[in-house]
């Protein structure tokens, strides 16, 4: 009536009206994406635990004699390749 509009809790403008808490929204899900993705790609650098623990498995099998050399070396390619 005299000018003023109320326009509700945190219906404001500004910085810390809800234009900013769009922004820290919207930064965050960029952010977790960003994080995501680096996780998604360095995986796959390294040797993961289980390939480790699989070829530490198949070295004392074939020490102890429970598999042959051919089947050794077919086992052994199949894990590293899954590295």
């Amino acid at each position: 009536m005299w000018g003023c509009s109320y326009m509700g809790p945190g219906m404001g403008h500004g910085m810390f009206g809800s234009g900013f808490l769009a922004w820290v929204i919207f930064l965050l899900i960029i952010v977790l994406i960003v994080l995501g993705l680096g996780r998604l790609f360095r995986s796959g650098e390294k040797p993961s635990a289980d390939t480790r623990d699989s070829l530490k498995i198949l070295d004392d099998r074939f020490a102890r004699g429970e598999i042959s050399e051919k089947e050794y070396l077919k086992m052994r390619d199949v894990l590293e390749r899954r590295q």
